[in-house]
Formats: structure tokens, sequence, C-alpha cells
């Protein structure tokens, strides 16, 4: 190696961004070879999920998703406190893009090029929240040294209850008035 040249450092960020893309290629191939059946079938929840034909949510609502969102926050906090952060973001990384792909994958065999515009419409505003939080502690989990962050927590658990208050009462509105177009 020449003096300016420093030698290649594998990264965890660079395993992490392999499995996110592995899970893309996963969740394409996976809706790309689903039978026509099924196709139909996606088209139909699409329809239903734009229609916005439900009552208005509930708190028990808001609860229950709270609930929800903030187990998959506090995991990942404890998975990046333990010997398996790298493992596990990885896993995550897998999931989140095979999830990611089925839905625009799915969205687009339905609305064409329009799906891709749909799948954005359908993860706002909640993602204005979530994105910074799944950051936040992929950083902490991949940081070395104490990982405790309880404060730090604390907040990104109100990020995360203000993100699914957004997904459960604005996301719906802005589905329905997009869809009025």
């Amino acid at each position: 190696m020449g003096k300016n040249h420093a030698p290649f450092r594998f990264q965890p960020s660079m395993l992490t961004a392999f499995c996110f893309f592995v899970g893309i290629l996963a969740g394409t191939v996976w809706v790309n070879r689903m039978g026509d059946g099924l196709k139909e079938q996606l088209g139909v929840f699409g329809q239903a999920f734009l229609s916005g034909g439900a009552p208005p949510p509930s708190m028990e609502q808001l609860a229950e998703l709270i609930l929800k969102r903030g187990l998959l926050m506090g995991i990942l906090w404890l998975l990046g406190m333990s010997l398996f952060a790298i493992p596990g973001f990885c896993l995550a990384a897998v999931y989140a893009g095979f999830s990611l792909a089925f839905l625009i994958s799915s969205m687009t065999v339905q609305a064409g090029v329009m799906g891709v515009f749909l799948f954005l419409l359908s993860v706002f505003p909640q993602m204005v929240f979530y994105l910074p939080v799944f950051a936040v502690l992929y950083i902490w989990g991949m940081a070395p040294g104490s990982k405790i962050h309880g404060g730090g927590f604390a907040v990104l658990l109100l990020l995360t209850a203000a993100g699914a208050a957004s997904e459960l009462w604005l996301n719906p509105w802005f589905m329905h008035f997009t869809s009025v177009f």
C-alpha cells in the first residue's frame, strides 16, 4: 500500500447494506413470481386501502399500535446492546428490504409507475418519525462501549408514539385526499 492509501477495513454498515439489498431482491422476486390470482388479491386490498371507508381510529387502536411499534424499537435497542448486534441488524435489514420491495412491487403491479408514488404516500408522514429512530438505534447498536442511553431511548419512544399517531390518524387522511384525484 502507498503512503496515501489506507488498507480496506470491513465495516458492519457494509454488511447491513448488503443484507438490505438482498432483502429488496428477494421481495421483488417474490412478487414477480406470484401467481396472477395472488396479484389480483393484492389489487383488491390496495383499493380497500385507498377507499378510506374505515371508521375513525380509536384510542385503543392507537395504544395497540404504539405497543407494537414500541416493542419493535425495544427489541432493536436490546439487540444493539447484545453480542448479536451485527447479525441481528442484518436480519432486520433483510426483513426491511423484503417488506419495502414487496410493497413497492405490489403497488407497481397494480398501478404501474404510480405505484411508487402510492408507496411513498402510504408511508407518509409516519416515516418522518420512524426513520430517525431506526437510524439512531442502528448507530447506537454499532458503536463500541456503553450502549444503555436510557434518556435518549425515552425520547425515541416519544418519537415512535408520534409516528404511530400520524400513521393512524394523518396517513389515512392523506391517502383519502389523494384518492379523490
